[in-house]
């Protein structure tokens, strides 16, 4: 049995060796949480991160 390449979850595109990061993904089912942390390229990981950090900056600024 052949083990499938990673893919970035964002963009598809191959990785190579180890992620560089993990996205974060939760389901609710009922009363079950689902958690599932998909990978992600160094490229995705890096714009997903700084989205995010640009978004909590603007929201403190804003009160």
């Amino acid at each position: 049995m052949t083990e499938q390449p990673l893919t970035c979850h964002a963009c598809d595109v191959e990785i190579e060796g180890e992620p560089a990061g993990r996205g974060m993904l939760l389901f609710l089912r009922g009363d079950e949480v689902l958690r599932e942390e998909p990978p992600l390229c160094e490229r995705c990981a890096l714009a997903i991160s700084m989205t995010a950090l640009d978004r909590i900056f603007f929201e403190e600024e804003e009160g």
